[in-house]
Parts: C-alpha cells; structure tokens; sequence
C-alpha cells in the first residue's frame, strides 16, 4: 500500500531532525520567528510525532479502507499554529484519503511545516503534486479549517457550499483525586506546562477533591519553574498576577504560575483554574455540561493518563471526530458521483 511508504518516509525524515544540519537550521530559524517554539519544545514535538508513527501507523491504516487510486479531489487544510506542526495530522489524514491537499500554513508555524513537506516530499517524490501551499481556496471539494471561535464564524460562511470540518479554540481537564502520588502530581505538570501551555490538549482546568493540599501541587511542579524565565512566559504571567492583585481576586500564586478557583475551562498562559468536587457524580456533571470545551480529560477513568495529554496517538483525534472517516466518507461520495 503507497500509504504505508509515505508514512515510513515521513518518519524516517523527522527522526534526522537532532543530527541533520538543516532540521537544525529550520528550528532555529523557526524560533526565531516564534519565540514561543523553543528548541526543546520543537523536538518534543517531533520525538512525539516518530513515537506515534513507530507505534501506531500499522494499526491506524488497517482500521480504514483507504482509496488504492488517488483523484483530482482537492481538500483545502487552514492550519493553526499554536504548538510546533499541530495542523500535521490534517496534512496526513488528506494525503492518505486520497486528496490533493492545499495547505495554508500559519505564520507562527510556517518555517517547520513547509520543511516538512519539502522532505516528506523529496523521500516520496510522488507526493510533489498532492501537497501544495497557497493562499487561493477556491475550487476546493472539501475543507479543514483550524482558529479561533470568531473565525470559526467566518470560516463556516466562506466554506458553506462544500463538506468542511471547523475547530475552535478547546482546552483539556485534570480530575485529580485525593490519592494522586507525588509523581502522579508531577506528570500533570507535563501536561499543563508542556508548550508554555498554548495546545488545546493542554491542561488549563484542574478539578480537585474538596480539602485537596494545594501546596502538593506547587511542591510537584517545581521541576518547572525554569519556564518563568522565557520573556513570553514571564509576561503572561506578571501581567495576569498584577490584575489579580489590583482587582484584590482572590488567588494562589508559587513564583511562575498562578492557581484560582474558577469553573470555567479556559485559563491564560500563565494561570490554571480550579474547582472543588464532593461526590463523582459532581464530576460527571461537570464534564458533560463543559462538553463542547473540553478537549481531553487526563486522571478521569475514562481519560488519559497524567503525562500523556500532549502525547496523541494517531488514533487520537481533535474534538473526537474521526477526521479520516469524515474524509473518506465525502471522497467516496464525490468519486462515486
């Protein structure tokens, strides 16, 4: 199956990045360009990205019946660009579907993603004329669009007359119980601090047994008060701190990042909000009424485990829609037409 090369190509490509000069290079440049994607979290994006495709692309190909021939069926990908190569896995469910895919990169992320291609490409030189970058989203038959809540509204006029799927802005949860260990503590902070916090797998929300010791938390997250010294960071932070303290809101700060009780998901760079739970069934409520908010629940028993929020599988789509069965199912319409 071609599908199955391209993915191996792809891998092969961005396992070089920590000795290949130019992978070296484009990061540094793409820092440059984006002082929020840091050396270290560029590589961790792309360590995550090889550890997915290692473990999961036999698996996740073998669970759709993908096109053998490939058609002139064009799917347009607006990408965000939040986290280093986070519109990546849209490029790949469009390649693989069978579609000519038309990429418009974001600007904070655009230096990685069009490496990217450019040497998924050179290792599979017959994917030269599926992907392309361009700004001209006419005469598409379907489309992915990525933004903010505002544009979403925009995005769902201007793709109105074709199939599109749109994501807005979501964050993710922790339900910690009272028995959560030290390192258990710690792996949460993995998933809050990873990306400065900026992914919408990113923790924002922590929903905490009644009488919780708060001061654990701060003592776990220690191993990451480093990132108080990132200029970006550190502005965030003094400057939501210096609103709380002249509103007099009341809050619990450790020196790098700031704890307030709140019921609402979403939390700056910076901050994480937090609530008090009595009874499970308060949690499930919680969870149910925050649904179309809630990205990913990390310590739940249904959810992902402390540490791994950051960490998706290629199973693991974003606002848990299958976006390879929502491809295929409209290119199968329209090739079938």
């Amino acid at each position: 199956m071609q599908q199955r090369l391209w993915l191996s190509g792809l891998r092969d490509f961005l396992a070089k990045h920590e000795t290949d000069a130019v992978w070296q290079q484009k990061k540094h440049e793409a820092e440059i360009k984006n002082p929020w994607f840091t050396q270290v979290n560029i590589s961790k994006s792309i360590d995550a990205w090889v550890a997915a495709l290692d473990k999961d692309s036999e698996t996740w190909l073998a669970g759709y019946n993908l096109p053998q021939a490939f058609s002139a069926q064009t799917l347009g990908i607006i990408m965000a660009g939040n986290i280093p190569l986070v519109g990546l896995h849209d490029l790949l469910c469009g390649v693989l579907c069978g579609y000519r895919v038309r990429l418009k990169a974001s600007s904070d992320d655009e230096v990685l993603i069009k490496h990217l291609v450019e040497g998924w490409v050179a290792a599979n030189p017959d994917l030269k004329d599926r992907i392309a970058f361009s700004d001209n989203f006419k005469g598409l038959d379907a489309a992915i669009a990525t933004g903010s809540n505002n544009s979403g509204r925009y995005f769902e006029y201007y793709f109105r007359h074709i199939p599109h799927l749109l994501r807005g802005h979501r964050n993710s949860v922790a339900v910690v119980s009272e028995d959560a260990s030290e390192s258990e503590l710690m792996e949460l902070g993995e998933d809050i601090f990873t990306y400065f916090g900026l992914g919408c797998r990113n923790v924002t929300h922590l929903i905490l047994p009644r009488g919780f010791d708060m001061v654990r938390l701060f003592h776990a997250w220690e191993p990451f008060a480093d990132l108080i010294n990132h200029h970006k960071y550190s502005n965030n932070y003094y400057y939501h701190r210096a609103v709380l303290l002249m509103n007099l809101d009341k809050h619990l700060d450790n020196g790098f990042v700031i704890l307030k009780e709140t019921e609402d998901v979403y939390a700056p760079v910076g901050m994480v909000g937090y609530h008090f739970y009595d009874t499970n069934d308060a949690v499930a409520e919680y969870l149910q009424e925050h649904e179309k908010q809630i990205q990913v629940v990390t310590g739940h028993t249904n959810g992902v485990s402390f540490g791994q929020a950051q960490k998706p599988g290629l199973k693991d789509y974003a606002d848990c829609i299958d976006t390879m069965q929502w491809l295929l199912k409209h290119y199968r319409a329209e090739a079938s037409s």
